[in-house]
């Protein structure tokens, strides 16, 4: 085919209109994941429909790519694509996401001395002006801490009894801060007292930031030394991918159900255990994996019966099950 009959080639007709609503049905049920393909096809179509620049913001915040959010906020505000005020809630949600307070503060001063701002719209934007006013306040305190004041603040830190307000205190660590915290990073990861959701947030919060500095990790009664840079170099594992492949292969056609279960079991489990590794027994946790699958299920699972190939034991499958079971029952903060 010639290139001159390639570009004639049009579109089936309301092809976009059937991906954008195909998207927004997985977008409702939360499947982000199988929303942001659909909603990448009819960009491809339309990179000017608002309802589709809308849907990838939300796909790409969802699925932590506030970066690519951020990009697309400011396409629809710099082309006027959508309602103007709307788009710049929107973006202003993504830059505190992002921890660009600053850079939220003038975005949004400027609006404000520029325009009146519609009654609908007013109320929220200048409490998320005020917020990001006080967030960079806080930046600013947090930076000219002395290690006494970071123990001080870890401590006041350990004190919260709602682990959302530990989470969201974790999330305001950004790069420029993060060489000047290093010392309440050190208590917070040694710290028994952290709960270890806590401790990997703050783990990956470092580790997207890139930054070349060593920490000792505890969790669970082990002690690990980890490099964030080099953490962000070598995940994800391969011995991680390789047994959700196995769990795929096993149950992808006999039960697609189960493997949903099974492939969130073990993906909670490797985030709430990071950066520590269950082993390098691929098969074991296969197994282990797919006995604590159909429990929760409410299926028998005969945990007691080693592989015939004598890969691993009864008593060592029983053991990764308990440590299965441990970790879901901790995985809901």
């Amino acid at each position: 085919m010639s290139n001159e009959q390639q570009n004639k080639i049009v579109a089936f007709p309301l092809l976009k209109e059937r991906l954008v609503e195909k998207a927004t049905d997985h977008m409702q049920h939360k499947q982000f994941q199988e929303a942001l393909p659909l909603f990448e096809q009819a960009y491809e179509l339309d990179n000017k429909h608002h309802e589709i620049l809308l849907g990838l913001v939300i796909c790409h915040v969802e699925l932590g790519d506030a970066g690519i959010a951020k990009e697309l906020c400011e396409q629809m505000l710099k082309e006027d694509i959508g309602d103007y005020y709307h788009n710049l809630q929107m973006y202003l949600m993504v830059l505190i996401q992002l921890g660009h307070y600053h850079e939220g503060y003038v975005t949004l001063q400027a609006v404000i001395q520029e325009h009146k701002l519609p009654s609908e719209h007013a109320e929220q934007l200048y409490q998320l002006l005020e917020f990001c006013k006080n967030r960079m306040n806080q930046e600013q305190v947090m930076e000219e801490q002395t290690e006494e004041e970071q123990l001080e603040q870890f401590k006041s830190f350990t004190a919260l009894d709602n682990i959302q307000d530990q989470l969201e205190w974790v999330h305001s660590l950004k790069t420029k801060r993060i060489e000047k915290q290093r010392f309440f990073l050190e208590q917070l990861f040694s710290s028994e007292a952290v709960h270890p959701i806590v401790k990997t947030v703050a783990l990956k919060t470092v580790m997207e930031e890139e930054v070349d500095i060593d920490f000792m990790v505890t969790k669970f009664g082990e002690t690990k030394k980890v490099n964030a840079l080099q953490l962000q170099r070598t995940t994800p594992y391969f011995f991680a991918e390789q047994v959700e492949a196995q769990l795929t292969e096993k149950l992808e056609h006999e039960n697609p159900t189960l493997l949903q279960v099974a492939v969130e079991i073990w993906q909670r489990h490797l985030f709430i255990t990071f950066p520590f590794l269950p082993g390098d027994n691929v098969k074991l946790w296969t197994e282990a994996v797919y006995a604590i699958s159909l429990m929760m299920q409410g299926e028998e699972s005969d945990a007691a019966v080693a592989e015939e190939d004598g890969s691993f034991s009864a008593a060592e499958l029983r053991k990764a099950i308990k440590e299965l079971k441990e970790i879901e029952e901790i995985s809901f903060i």
